[in-house]
């Protein structure tokens, strides 16, 4: 399989949570990425495993002729590298290794940890797999641990040389607004609810969700308070007459219903079209509208709606047999999620379907 196939196969899987554990990235994730770089992991003279150093043992050293280091490889489960780098870093100087990789399966950081500075400051490149397109990916593993680019050094050379290049930081900087707009747009959990809890700290009552949008995006302009509705007890709420046309609702083939939520509307536009098709959730899930920055908006399993906040897993609701969907979402969200559902159900959002949130 080529190295941007993996790249797109490891992705799929790291959204969906299915790599639980050092083991299963070590060998689902590591080891197909270097077999696509010209490493031969079936030698182990080559792609030494449990490579032993004073006091310990690195998970893999790539090693140009047989036996003979270039790059240590440590490994840890998703979302557990923090200070795995000090300890990378000393096994790496004591063997006189050049090269450091440090991962867990979607983030890739390369470090030369000769250089000069914080481990931070040699810090190469950090790639993060959810981050980039498969492209991207491919090339920056390609630039740094392809084997023959290992074998006659040009991998650390090139590395030298952007390590020392200032421009770098221009370039972060740069990077800045793009980087918060698509925080901000993804509807990031894990900001919102932080910000959410210091709002609530400070003053008693918690924000509502479309407030903390709306703060976000125009960077502390001027909002309004998003008038807050009353809790429902269920998720799918029988319809209810409109009265004064005020109530969250939705129009569909000239049948108007009204609902106290606009949650309660995404879930009954979901079930309707489920309604209409049993297949239309699996069209969903594989729509690109579906795919967020870190996680899917409909998944087969809370886990996969919130990969990095497990405890926001309950805010998701079955709206069908084995499908779920994210719900502490603005309504901003919702709407864009009630559009992916008409584009999929083959109707015109504003005629066919129409909503009110």
């Amino acid at each position: 399989m080529p190295l941007k196939e993996t790249i797109e196969t490891v992705a799929k899987n790291l959204r969906q949570g299915r790599y639980p554990n050092e083991q299963s990235v070590s060998l689902m994730v590591v080891m197909p990425i270097l077999r696509e770089l010209g490493w031969d992991t079936m030698t182990p003279d080559l792609v030494w495993p449990e490579y032993s150093v004073q006091n310990g043992r690195v998970d893999y050293a790539l090693c140009f002729p047989a036996q003979h280091p270039k790059v240590f490889v440590e490994v840890k489960q998703p979302g557990n590298v923090e200070g795995a780098d000090e300890q990378l870093f000393e096994y790496a100087l004591r063997h006189g290794v050049r090269m450091a990789l440090l991962t867990d399966g979607r983030t890739w950081s390369v470090y030369l940890p000769g250089e000069e500075g914080s481990y931070e400051d040699r810090r190469v490149y950090k790639l993060d797999i959810l981050e980039r397109t498969s492209d991207e990916a491919a090339e920056r593993l390609t630039r740094y641990l392809a084997q023959p680019r290992i074998a006659n050094d040009t991998a650390i050379g090139d590395a030298v040389l952007e390590l020392r290049d200032r421009g770098r930081h221009s370039l972060a900087v740069k990077t800045i607004p793009k980087a918060w707009k698509e925080l901000v747009e993804g509807e990031d959990a894990s900001i919102l609810e932080r910000l959410s809890a210091e709002v609530e700290t400070k003053c008693g009552i918690k924000p509502e969700l479309d407030d903390l949008v709306t703060f976000l995006k125009n960077l502390g302009g001027r909002i309004e308070p998003t008038p807050k509705p009353s809790r429902p007890t269920r998720h799918t709420i029988p319809a209810q007459p409109i009265a004064g046309g005020g109530s969250p609702s939705f129009t569909f083939r000239g049948q108007t219903r009204s609902y106290r939520t606009a949650k309660q509307v995404m879930l009954a536009v979901l079930e309707e079209f489920t309604r209409l098709d049993p297949g239309f959730p699996e069209k969903c899930y594989r729509h690109p509208e579906n795919q967020g920055r870190v996680r899917t908006y409909i998944g087969k399993s809370p886990k996969e709606l919130y990969p990095q906040t497990p405890h926001l897993e309950k805010e998701s609701v079955e709206f069908a047999p084995g499908w779920f969907v994210a719900t502490n979402i603005s309504n901003v969200m919702k709407e864009k999620i009630i559009k992916m559902a008409c584009d999929v159900g083959g109707g015109n959002f504003g005629t066919d379907l129409r909503i009110s949130l």
